[in-house]
């Protein structure tokens, strides 16, 4: 994908309610060894029990992955930007690192909201600061150490959320160095500004298709 870079792309799933999925998912699986899927259903509020399935498989499987990139399905990624500026590979290897677009939110005591959190699951009036889910990156050797922490820890709904209080725990910072290049709002497709950014959130799977092959051609004819 990236020359000179080894880069293993995987799928996280949990189970569908619809059978022809799960037909689906085992034809992909058996073809092209990309999933990872576990026996709990792929809804919203399991979005942490599935990124943590991630983490554990890359603690175990890829101990020596040097950063892990997650990103929702619904986002642009441009892997050469995030190469090329934020990972730098020239250089020394980053340690204790995270990033993304860093956030800072409160709880929603509202039980009619899709974000609602009881006092008793969430006592502070703001959550810790955390990269949105939508798009983020760490450095390797924080895979096994969130893995360890959050298994001692009540899971949390919001995936983004519990992985800020997990770091928080941790006595990790986030680094905001690179964050205006996570968008996490739909921005209109520009081939030129697209190389410059890592992630832009609200795109189709049919938007990213059509406009992937013109994307593709920017990297070569965009200065940067």
């Amino acid at each position: 994908l990236v020359p000179g870079i080894s880069i293993k792309r995987i799928f996280l799933l949990g189970r569908s309610f619809v059978n022809d999925t799960e037909v689906s998912v085992e034809q992909e699986s058996s073809t092209f060894h990309d999933i990872i899927q576990q026996d709990f259903l792929d809804t919203y509020r399991n979005l942490t029990i599935k990124t943590l399935m991630g983490i554990e498989w890359v603690s175990r499987l890829c101990p020596r992955a040097s950063y892990v990139m997650k990103v929702d399905g619904d986002m642009f990624f441009n892997p050469w930007f995030l190469v090329r500026q934020i990972l730098q590979p020239e250089k020394p290897l980053k340690l204790e690192f995270f990033t993304g677009l860093v956030v800072r939110g409160a709880p929603f005591r509202n039980k009619d909201s899709k974000w609602y959190i009881s006092y008793e699951m969430y006592s502070k009036n703001l959550y810790p600061y955390y990269c949105s889910g939508t798009g983020y990156v760490f450095s390797g050797d924080l895979s096994p150490r969130i893995y360890k922490e959050a298994k001692g820890m009540t899971i949390f709904p919001f995936e983004d959320v519990f992985l800020g209080i997990c770091l928080e725990r941790m006595g990790v910072h986030l680094s905001k160095s690179g964050g205006e290049w996570f968008i996490g709002e739909r921005v209109e497709y520009n081939r030129c500004r697209f190389t410059k950014l890592v992630t832009v959130h609200h795109y189709s799977p049919d938007e990213l298709l059509k406009l992937w092959p013109d994307f593709l051609k920017a990297l070569g004819d965009c200065n940067g």
